[in-house]
């Protein structure tokens, strides 16, 4: 089992991770913000599920501090709308995949086996 932290300020997306997450047998814990991603990240989270659009900090941002912090913690960037200019910079900054919104289970099963294994 692993233990994945969603930071997403939509109620209904983390939702929907956290059930997909349990449903393949995962930990979850989730966040509303970018603040409080950093603020509650630590060695036992396995992997980052990150909204790029949320009030405050935006995951752009939170990308940028995770590697100022030298953070090996793998990152899905999940958004509704992404541009290649935006993938790249995300890629750049270490998201290691994406996954549009809404939230297909067959491509997070896809996502987390090459992650995980």
């Amino acid at each position: 089992m692993k233990k994945v932290i969603i930071a997403d300020d939509s109620f209904f997306q983390r939702k929907t991770l956290q059930d997909i997450l349990r449903d393949l047998g995962h930990e979850s814990e989730a966040v509303s913000s970018g603040e409080e991603l950093l603020d509650t990240l630590n060695e036992t989270h396995d992997c980052i599920f990150l909204d790029l659009l949320m009030g405050g900090m935006s995951g752009i941002e939170v990308l940028k501090e995770l590697r100022a912090r030298e953070s090996k913690t793998p990152v899905v960037v999940i958004t509704a709308d992404i541009q290649k200019a935006r993938r790249e910079e995300c890629m750049e900054l270490g998201a290691t995949a994406f996954m549009n919104k809404v939230v297909n289970k067959d491509e997070l099963v896809s996502i987390l086996n090459n992650i995980f294994n």
